[in-house]
């Protein structure tokens, strides 16, 4: 049926002209889209209008997601097993022809990136994932202003990670999604990464090199891979990719961490081509720690070493030699305080592995004591029962092995993001 019949019919059932038809917008699997006149808002709206009327998912993510930056929904209607949603008008082109028709500054790229993440922020504050972001989805306005659009694959989640579907665009899906494991906020960074990447570089993605198949792209992400950088990329545009397009979920940034990067933020330092990071920094802690312990340690004159130590054998020997000793005497009468070596030996420290282990022990001794227990429990029941004469009670036999419970695997702990942004 056409768009235009389809509109007469809802006005029909409206028992008035609410909508008046002006010309088709899009059309696609899901359905058509039109532009139309409406008489109510007195304003032209975008109606999407598809048949199937179970798929009420977009309907209900946009009645809950008002944002500047996200499609504006006015209202949802039904009617002869059609879903009508009536949407503002978007005047303007799709991210995906505005990089087909011109080379996007970087200025641009910086103010179109901060739009969209602001919107990512918005949706994974009320745990929403997009699930399908890339350039056909992310419309660009007349005046520079982005809005998502398309959130029909969208999914709100209660938990984190508890999204099964495979679904999105092939080369904008996120390995997670490939291998059938739990999706959260990070599939919709990984996609952005990847748009972000071919915002850079005119259209060049990343990953796939125009010529691959699907079923090879779906193999090469579906383990660790390496990203290849033109020389002309910047070194923080660099970093952001690594943030974001990384194998591992829980080694991408947030959308917040993203909004905050220094490439967004137009502080990048071509002068230093270092990927500030956590680990990085925690190396660097460490070793001032350990050079203001070194420091301290030769100012008190005491060496921390284990009892066994050669070093320490070695220091007193030295503190036992002649010269020592004469120094010592010296300093002595000059009634000035002597110095002496000091060992003191260090204790094992319990890691975290030692911790868990003796957890387990302690759990299995104790439920070991419970079955002795409810064993000894029903010895002496079953001794009284004989007694009394119930000779046919099939008492527990005394050399029966008590066997222990599995040991409790602990499960692996969750890795932030590897991007700190804070001390920059």
């Amino acid at each position: 049926m056409e768009p235009e019949q389809l509109l007469d019919q809802l006005n029909d059932i409206l028992l008035a002209d609410h909508f008046r038809f002006i010309e088709v917008i899009g059309k696609g699997s899901f359905g058509v889209v039109v532009a139309a006149f409406c008489s109510n808002l007195d304003r032209v709206v975008a109606i999407k209008i598809t048949s199937n009327v179970d798929q009420e998912n977009e309907a209900n993510l946009l009645k809950a997601c008002c944002h500047q930056n996200i499609v504006k929904l006015y209202k949802v209607l039904i009617a002869n097993n059609h879903l009508y949603l009536i949407m503002e008008r978007l005047i303007g082109l799709t991210l995906d022809k505005l990089m087909k028709q011109s080379v996007l500054s970087e200025q641009n790229i910086r103010n179109y990136m901060t739009q969209i993440l602001n919107a990512l922020v918005f949706l994974h504050r009320k745990n929403i994932i997009h699930r399908d972001l890339k350039p056909e989805n992310i419309f660009i306005c007349e005046n520079s202003y982005v809005k998502l659009i398309d959130l029909g694959l969208g999914q709100e989640i209660v938990c984190k990670g508890c999204v099964y579907q495979s679904v999105g665009t092939p080369y904008f899906i996120a390995p997670e999604v490939i291998l059938g494991k739990d999706q959260s906020q990070a599939v919709d960074i990984f996609s952005l990464g990847i748009i972000f990447y071919m915002m850079i570089n005119n259209l060049q993605h990343p990953l796939w090199d125009g010529q691959m198949r699907k079923r090879h792209y779906y193999q090469l992400i579906s383990n660790e891979f390496q990203i290849s950088f033109p020389k002309t990329m910047p070194e923080m545009a660099k970093d952001f990719v690594l943030n974001t397009v990384q194998f591992r979920a829980e080694n991408r940034m947030t959308a917040q961490q993203c909004l905050e990067h220094p490439w967004i933020k137009g502080k990048c330092r071509s002068c230093q081509d270092i990927t500030f990071n956590s680990k990085l920094q925690h190396i660097i802690k460490s070793l001032m720690f350990l050079k203001t312990l070194q420091q301290t340690c030769e100012e008190e004159i005491c060496y921390i070493k284990t009892t066994h130590s050669p070093l320490r054998e070695e220091k007193e020997q030295e503190r036992v030699s002649p010269e020592n000793a004469r120094l010592s005497v010296e300093l002595t009468n000059k009634k000035q305080k002597s110095f002496k070596l000091h060992a003191i030996p260090l204790k094992k420290v319990s890691s975290y592995k030692d911790l868990v282990s003796l957890r387990e022990k302690q759990l299995n001794q104790k439920k070991y004591q419970n079955m002795i227990s409810r064993f000894r429990e029903k010895m002496s029941l079953g001794n009284q029962l004989n007694a009394i004469g119930h000779n046919k009670f099939d008492s527990p036999m005394s050399h029966r092995k008590l066997t222990t419970l599995p040991q409790i695997n602990t499960n692996r702990l969750q890795r932030q993001s590897t991007f700190n942004f804070q001390n920059l």
